[in-house]
Protein backbone atom coordinates (compact mmCIF):
# COMPACT_ATOMS: atom_id res chain seq x y z
CA UNK A 1 0.00 0.00 0.00
CA UNK A 2 0.98 3.29 -0.28
CA UNK A 3 0.87 6.37 1.59
CA UNK A 4 -2.13 8.89 -0.72
CA UNK A 5 -1.83 12.36 -0.09
CA UNK A 6 -3.53 15.42 -1.69
CA UNK A 7 -1.53 18.89 -0.97
CA UNK A 8 -2.46 22.40 -1.27
CA UNK A 9 -1.58 25.75 -0.41
CA UNK A 10 -2.22 29.70 -0.79
CA UNK A 11 -5.87 29.11 -0.28
CA UNK A 12 -6.27 32.54 0.56
CA UNK A 13 -9.98 32.27 2.17
CA UNK A 14 -10.76 36.29 3.15
CA UNK A 15 -9.54 37.98 0.11
CA UNK A 16 -12.21 40.77 0.09
CA UNK A 17 -11.84 41.67 -3.57
CA UNK A 18 -12.98 45.25 -2.86
CA UNK A 19 -11.72 46.92 -6.27
CA UNK A 20 -14.94 44.61 -8.46
CA UNK A 21 -18.52 45.57 -8.54
CA UNK A 22 -20.64 43.53 -5.53
CA UNK A 23 -21.40 40.67 -7.63
CA UNK A 24 -18.05 39.82 -8.79
CA UNK A 25 -17.07 40.46 -5.62
CA UNK A 26 -19.32 38.15 -3.70
CA UNK A 27 -18.67 34.90 -6.62
CA UNK A 28 -14.74 35.65 -6.11
CA UNK A 29 -15.11 35.47 -2.55
CA UNK A 30 -17.45 32.16 -2.59
CA UNK A 31 -15.14 30.60 -4.88
CA UNK A 32 -12.30 30.31 -2.00
CA UNK A 33 -14.43 28.03 -0.48
CA UNK A 34 -15.88 26.15 -3.72
CA UNK A 35 -12.86 25.54 -5.03
CA UNK A 36 -11.75 24.16 -1.01
CA UNK A 37 -14.71 22.02 -1.38
CA UNK A 38 -14.00 20.39 -4.73
CA UNK A 39 -10.49 19.49 -3.05
CA UNK A 40 -12.22 17.97 -0.37
CA UNK A 41 -14.64 16.04 -2.60
CA UNK A 42 -11.69 15.13 -4.70
CA UNK A 43 -9.49 13.34 -1.95
CA UNK A 44 -12.63 11.25 -0.86
CA UNK A 45 -13.23 10.02 -4.05
CA UNK A 46 -9.08 9.06 -4.52
CA UNK A 47 -9.07 7.85 -0.87
CA UNK A 48 -6.77 9.88 0.99
CA UNK A 49 -4.98 8.92 3.72
CA UNK A 50 -4.12 12.91 4.53
CA UNK A 51 -5.07 16.52 3.05
CA UNK A 52 -2.22 18.69 3.28
CA UNK A 53 -2.60 22.45 3.45
CA UNK A 54 1.09 23.89 3.42
CA UNK A 55 0.08 27.20 5.04
CA UNK A 56 -1.70 30.43 4.17
CA UNK A 57 -5.40 28.61 4.11
CA UNK A 58 -6.76 32.45 5.30
CA UNK A 59 -5.66 35.29 3.33
CA UNK A 60 -5.34 37.63 7.02
CA UNK A 61 -5.21 37.79 10.56
CA UNK A 62 -8.44 39.55 10.59
CA UNK A 63 -10.47 36.64 9.05
CA UNK A 64 -14.11 36.24 10.65
CA UNK A 65 -15.07 33.31 13.23
CA UNK A 66 -17.35 32.95 10.89
CA UNK A 67 -15.18 32.21 7.85
CA UNK A 68 -12.95 30.33 9.81
CA UNK A 69 -16.04 28.01 10.95
CA UNK A 70 -16.68 27.75 7.47
CA UNK A 71 -13.74 26.80 6.37
CA UNK A 72 -13.19 24.22 8.77
CA UNK A 73 -16.40 22.73 8.70
CA UNK A 74 -15.31 22.16 4.55
CA UNK A 75 -11.95 19.92 5.83
CA UNK A 76 -14.21 18.22 8.95
CA UNK A 77 -16.25 16.33 5.40
CA UNK A 78 -12.53 14.88 4.25
CA UNK A 79 -13.14 10.90 4.95
CA UNK A 80 -9.18 10.35 5.17
CA UNK A 81 -7.08 9.92 8.93
CA UNK A 82 -6.63 13.70 9.19
CA UNK A 83 -6.10 17.11 7.71
CA UNK A 84 -2.78 19.19 8.22
CA UNK A 85 -3.02 23.00 8.67
CA UNK A 86 0.01 24.87 8.91
CA UNK A 87 0.18 28.41 9.98
CA UNK A 88 1.62 30.15 6.80
CA UNK A 89 3.13 33.62 6.48
CA UNK A 90 -0.52 35.39 5.79
CA UNK A 91 -1.97 33.52 8.61
CA UNK A 92 1.22 33.71 11.08
CA UNK A 93 0.76 31.96 14.23
CA UNK A 94 1.78 34.52 17.21
CA UNK A 95 1.22 32.62 19.99
CA UNK A 96 -1.64 31.23 22.33
CA UNK A 97 -3.57 34.43 22.69
CA UNK A 98 -3.60 34.47 18.41
CA UNK A 99 -7.10 35.24 17.87
CA UNK A 100 -7.38 33.32 14.44
CA UNK A 101 -5.73 30.01 15.70
CA UNK A 102 -7.53 30.10 19.01
CA UNK A 103 -10.72 30.14 16.79
CA UNK A 104 -9.40 27.68 14.68
CA UNK A 105 -8.53 25.22 17.25
CA UNK A 106 -12.44 25.61 18.54
CA UNK A 107 -13.84 24.96 15.61
CA UNK A 108 -11.43 22.16 14.98
CA UNK A 109 -12.95 20.01 18.19
CA UNK A 110 -14.00 16.72 17.78
CA UNK A 111 -12.94 17.09 13.89
CA UNK A 112 -10.47 15.09 11.70
CA UNK A 113 -8.60 18.75 11.20
CA UNK A 114 -5.67 19.17 12.72
CA UNK A 115 -3.43 22.84 13.05
CA UNK A 116 0.05 22.67 13.09
CA UNK A 117 1.26 25.81 14.77
CA UNK A 118 4.49 24.95 16.36
CA UNK A 119 7.70 23.65 15.31
CA UNK A 120 6.52 19.69 15.61
CA UNK A 121 6.21 16.39 14.57
CA UNK A 122 3.22 14.10 13.87
CA UNK A 123 3.27 10.70 13.90
CA UNK A 124 0.60 8.11 12.23
CA UNK A 125 0.65 4.50 11.75
CA UNK A 126 -1.12 2.95 9.10
CA UNK A 127 -1.72 -0.63 8.17
CA UNK A 128 1.52 -1.26 6.21
CA UNK A 129 4.24 1.80 7.26
CA UNK A 130 4.19 4.32 9.94
CA UNK A 131 4.40 8.39 8.63
CA UNK A 132 5.92 11.24 10.33
CA UNK A 133 5.20 14.92 9.31
CA UNK A 134 7.50 17.61 10.37
CA UNK A 135 5.41 20.66 10.96
CA UNK A 136 7.60 24.04 10.32
CA UNK A 137 5.26 26.90 10.89
CA UNK A 138 5.59 30.73 10.09
CA UNK A 139 5.78 32.71 13.70
CA UNK A 140 5.76 36.22 11.61
CA UNK A 141 4.43 37.66 8.35
CA UNK A 142 8.19 38.34 7.39
CA UNK A 143 11.63 36.32 8.43
CA UNK A 144 14.86 36.37 7.01
CA UNK A 145 15.40 32.86 8.48
CA UNK A 146 13.67 29.77 6.74
CA UNK A 147 12.18 27.55 9.81
CA UNK A 148 13.17 24.00 8.63
CA UNK A 149 16.62 24.33 10.38
CA UNK A 150 15.48 21.73 12.98
CA UNK A 151 14.21 19.15 11.10
CA UNK A 152 17.63 17.51 9.97
CA UNK A 153 18.71 16.88 13.53
CA UNK A 154 15.85 15.11 14.35
CA UNK A 155 16.57 11.05 14.26
CA UNK A 156 14.87 9.32 11.73
CA UNK A 157 14.03 5.58 11.92
CA UNK A 158 14.51 4.29 8.39
CA UNK A 159 10.93 2.25 8.00
CA UNK A 160 9.23 5.38 8.46
CA UNK A 161 8.40 8.08 5.62
CA UNK A 162 8.90 11.17 6.84
CA UNK A 163 7.46 14.26 5.38
CA UNK A 164 8.30 18.28 5.92
CA UNK A 165 5.91 20.36 5.49
CA UNK A 166 7.08 24.35 5.03
CA UNK A 167 5.83 27.80 3.77
CA UNK A 168 8.45 29.96 1.76
CA UNK A 169 9.83 30.77 -0.85
CA UNK A 170 12.59 28.69 -2.58
CA UNK A 171 15.19 30.17 -4.38
CA UNK A 172 15.54 29.73 -7.77
CA UNK A 173 11.81 28.99 -8.21
CA UNK A 174 10.11 32.70 -6.26
CA UNK A 175 11.37 36.23 -6.10
CA UNK A 176 12.76 37.06 -2.80
CA UNK A 177 15.27 39.74 -3.33
CA UNK A 178 15.27 41.06 0.05
CA UNK A 179 15.28 37.50 1.96
CA UNK A 180 11.76 38.16 3.29
CA UNK A 181 9.74 35.02 3.07
CA UNK A 182 11.50 32.29 5.27
CA UNK A 183 13.67 31.81 2.11
CA UNK A 184 14.98 27.69 1.74
CA UNK A 185 17.15 26.60 -0.57
CA UNK A 186 17.39 23.02 -1.93
CA UNK A 187 20.40 22.31 0.00
CA UNK A 188 18.87 23.37 3.14
CA UNK A 189 16.00 21.04 1.72
CA UNK A 190 18.49 17.98 0.97
CA UNK A 191 20.16 18.18 4.21
CA UNK A 192 16.72 18.33 6.58
CA UNK A 193 16.54 14.50 5.41
CA UNK A 194 13.29 14.20 5.03
CA UNK A 195 11.50 11.96 1.86
CA UNK A 196 10.12 15.13 0.29
CA UNK A 197 8.83 18.69 1.17
CA UNK A 198 5.06 19.76 1.16
CA UNK A 199 5.42 23.24 0.60
CA UNK A 200 3.60 26.41 0.28
CA UNK A 201 3.71 30.56 -0.25
CA UNK A 202 4.77 30.60 -4.15
CA UNK A 203 1.64 30.44 -6.22
CA UNK A 204 3.42 28.85 -9.03
CA UNK A 205 2.97 25.17 -9.28
CA UNK A 206 6.67 23.01 -9.10
CA UNK A 207 8.05 20.69 -10.11
CA UNK A 208 6.98 20.82 -13.55
CA UNK A 209 4.80 18.68 -15.26
CA UNK A 210 6.44 15.44 -16.54
CA UNK A 211 8.72 15.47 -13.55
CA UNK A 212 9.66 11.28 -12.80
CA UNK A 213 10.98 10.32 -9.97
CA UNK A 214 10.40 11.96 -5.94
CA UNK A 215 10.51 15.43 -6.19
CA UNK A 216 13.05 17.42 -3.31
CA UNK A 217 9.78 19.23 -3.15
CA UNK A 218 6.35 19.75 -4.04
CA UNK A 219 4.99 23.72 -4.32
CA UNK A 220 0.89 23.37 -5.37
CA UNK A 221 0.47 26.75 -6.46
CA UNK A 222 -2.87 28.76 -5.43
CA UNK A 223 -5.91 26.27 -5.20
CA UNK A 224 -7.94 29.01 -7.17
CA UNK A 225 -6.44 32.01 -9.11
CA UNK A 226 -7.06 35.16 -7.47
CA UNK A 227 -5.40 37.74 -10.45
CA UNK A 228 -3.99 38.12 -13.43
CA UNK A 229 -1.05 37.01 -12.34
CA UNK A 230 -2.31 33.36 -11.66
CA UNK A 231 -1.87 32.37 -15.36
CA UNK A 232 -3.04 28.62 -14.55
CA UNK A 233 -6.01 27.24 -13.23
CA UNK A 234 -6.06 26.57 -10.06
CA UNK A 235 -3.48 23.65 -8.36
CA UNK A 236 -3.23 21.18 -5.97
CA UNK A 237 -0.94 17.60 -6.14
CA UNK A 238 -1.96 14.23 -5.31
CA UNK A 239 1.22 12.37 -4.48
CA UNK A 240 1.81 8.49 -3.25
CA UNK A 241 4.45 7.42 -1.54
CA UNK A 242 5.58 4.06 -1.14
CA UNK A 243 7.50 2.74 1.95
CA UNK A 244 10.19 1.83 -0.36
CA UNK A 245 11.16 5.44 -1.75
CA UNK A 246 9.38 4.94 -4.76
CA UNK A 247 6.91 7.96 -5.75
CA UNK A 248 3.80 8.79 -8.03
CA UNK A 249 2.42 12.24 -8.22
CA UNK A 250 -0.12 14.08 -10.78
CA UNK A 251 -1.18 17.24 -10.98
CA UNK A 252 -5.11 18.31 -10.17
CA UNK A 253 -7.06 21.25 -11.40
CA UNK A 254 -9.23 22.52 -9.02
CA UNK A 255 -10.11 26.09 -9.42
CA UNK A 256 -13.52 27.47 -11.16
CA UNK A 257 -12.87 31.09 -12.48
CA UNK A 258 -9.96 32.07 -14.61
CA UNK A 259 -8.44 35.78 -14.44
CA UNK A 260 -6.86 36.14 -17.94
CA UNK A 261 -5.13 39.49 -19.72
CA UNK A 262 -5.27 39.80 -23.46
CA UNK A 263 -2.95 41.91 -24.74
CA UNK A 264 -3.76 43.01 -28.91
CA UNK A 265 -2.12 45.97 -31.01
CA UNK A 266 -4.83 46.72 -33.48
CA UNK A 267 -4.47 47.85 -36.67
CA UNK A 268 -7.47 46.75 -38.76
CA UNK A 269 -10.08 44.83 -39.09
CA UNK A 270 -7.97 41.64 -39.02
CA UNK A 271 -6.85 41.89 -36.09
CA UNK A 272 -10.42 42.73 -34.55
CA UNK A 273 -11.57 39.74 -35.80
CA UNK A 274 -8.51 37.99 -33.70
CA UNK A 275 -9.91 39.74 -30.87
CA UNK A 276 -13.17 38.55 -31.29
CA UNK A 277 -11.83 35.05 -31.46
CA UNK A 278 -9.63 34.97 -28.79
CA UNK A 279 -12.78 36.24 -26.34
CA UNK A 280 -14.66 33.22 -27.75
CA UNK A 281 -12.19 30.79 -26.82
CA UNK A 282 -12.53 31.94 -23.20
CA UNK A 283 -15.30 30.45 -20.36
CA UNK A 284 -17.10 33.81 -20.39
CA UNK A 285 -18.88 33.69 -17.72
CA UNK A 286 -16.25 32.05 -15.49
CA UNK A 287 -14.01 34.69 -16.26
CA UNK A 288 -12.54 37.89 -15.63
CA UNK A 289 -11.05 39.50 -18.50
CA UNK A 290 -8.62 42.27 -18.47
CA UNK A 291 -8.18 43.86 -22.28
CA UNK A 292 -5.25 45.37 -23.31
CA UNK A 293 -5.86 47.45 -26.43
CA UNK A 294 -3.36 49.60 -28.55
CA UNK A 295 -2.93 50.33 -32.49
CA UNK A 296 -4.67 52.61 -34.57
CA UNK A 297 -7.71 52.38 -36.77
CA UNK A 298 -10.02 54.40 -38.68
CA UNK A 299 -13.58 55.25 -38.12
CA UNK A 300 -15.23 52.44 -38.97
CA UNK A 301 -13.21 50.07 -37.42
CA UNK A 302 -13.27 51.70 -34.05
CA UNK A 303 -17.07 51.52 -34.85
CA UNK A 304 -16.50 47.78 -35.24
CA UNK A 305 -14.25 47.40 -32.10
CA UNK A 306 -16.71 49.23 -29.64
CA UNK A 307 -19.55 46.74 -31.37
CA UNK A 308 -17.47 43.90 -30.21
CA UNK A 309 -16.35 45.02 -26.92
CA UNK A 310 -20.09 46.04 -25.92
CA UNK A 311 -21.77 42.77 -27.07
CA UNK A 312 -18.80 40.44 -25.01
CA UNK A 313 -19.06 42.66 -21.80
CA UNK A 314 -22.12 40.97 -20.57
CA UNK A 315 -20.87 37.75 -21.51
CA UNK A 316 -18.24 37.93 -18.82
CA UNK A 317 -17.89 37.21 -15.90
CA UNK A 318 -16.12 40.78 -15.32
CA UNK A 319 -14.46 42.58 -17.93
CA UNK A 320 -11.96 45.87 -17.85
CA UNK A 321 -10.06 47.45 -20.53
CA UNK A 322 -7.34 50.06 -20.91
CA UNK A 323 -7.23 51.31 -24.36
CA UNK A 324 -4.90 53.58 -26.62
CA UNK A 325 -6.23 53.39 -29.97
CA UNK A 326 -5.36 56.46 -31.85
CA UNK A 327 -7.77 56.95 -34.79
CA UNK A 328 -5.87 56.77 -38.22
CA UNK A 329 -7.76 59.59 -40.58
CA UNK A 330 -9.26 59.17 -44.06
CA UNK A 331 -12.31 60.07 -46.18
CA UNK A 332 -15.05 58.93 -44.66
CA UNK A 333 -13.52 60.36 -41.29
CA UNK A 334 -13.51 63.53 -42.71
CA UNK A 335 -16.26 63.89 -44.74
CA UNK A 336 -18.33 62.78 -41.21
CA UNK A 337 -16.78 65.32 -39.26
CA UNK A 338 -16.82 68.64 -42.17
CA UNK A 339 -19.35 68.43 -45.46
CA UNK A 340 -18.12 68.39 -49.02
CA UNK A 341 -16.59 71.59 -50.46
CA UNK A 342 -16.06 73.37 -46.46
CA UNK A 343 -12.14 74.59 -46.06
CA UNK A 344 -11.68 71.86 -43.18
CA UNK A 345 -12.78 69.41 -45.84
CA UNK A 346 -10.83 70.25 -48.78
CA UNK A 347 -7.08 71.10 -46.51
CA UNK A 348 -7.86 67.50 -44.77
CA UNK A 349 -7.99 65.91 -48.02
CA UNK A 350 -5.15 67.59 -49.78
CA UNK A 351 -2.76 66.83 -47.15
CA UNK A 352 -4.05 63.20 -46.44
CA UNK A 353 -3.47 62.70 -50.23
CA UNK A 354 -0.04 63.64 -49.67
CA UNK A 355 1.75 60.24 -48.70
CA UNK A 356 5.08 61.49 -48.20
CA UNK A 357 3.55 63.83 -45.01
CA UNK A 358 1.46 61.23 -43.47
CA UNK A 359 0.97 62.29 -40.44
CA UNK A 360 0.30 66.00 -41.60
CA UNK A 361 -3.36 66.02 -41.47
CA UNK A 362 -3.68 64.38 -38.46
CA UNK A 363 -2.05 67.24 -37.13
CA UNK A 364 -4.19 70.08 -39.20
CA UNK A 365 -7.07 67.97 -37.86
CA UNK A 366 -6.01 68.53 -34.21
CA UNK A 367 -5.41 72.52 -34.74
CA UNK A 368 -8.82 72.37 -36.00
CA UNK A 369 -10.39 71.02 -33.76
CA UNK A 370 -8.68 72.47 -30.65
CA UNK A 371 -9.91 75.76 -32.13
CA UNK A 372 -13.14 74.99 -32.33
CA UNK A 373 -13.44 73.85 -29.02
Amino acid sequence: MKLRILHTADNHIGISFAQYPDLVRDRLFEERFSALERLVFTGNQRHAHFLVVAGDLFDKQTVTKGQIERAVGILATFDGEHVLVLAGNHDHYEGPDNKLWRWFRSACEGTCVLPLTDPTTKEFEMDDFRVRFYACPCPSKHSKQHTIGWVADTDKESEVIHIGIAHGNVEGLGLDADQRYFNMSEEDMRGAGVHTWLLGHIHVPAPAPGTTGRPLYFMPGIHTPDSVKTTHPGHAWWIELGADGSCHHEQLTSGGVRFVRLRRSLEDGAGIEDLRVACASLDASNTVLDLQLTGRLNEEELSELNQLLDEIKSRFLHLTREQDIAQVLDAAGIASRFPDGTLPNKLLLELLADESNAGDAHLALDIIETLQS
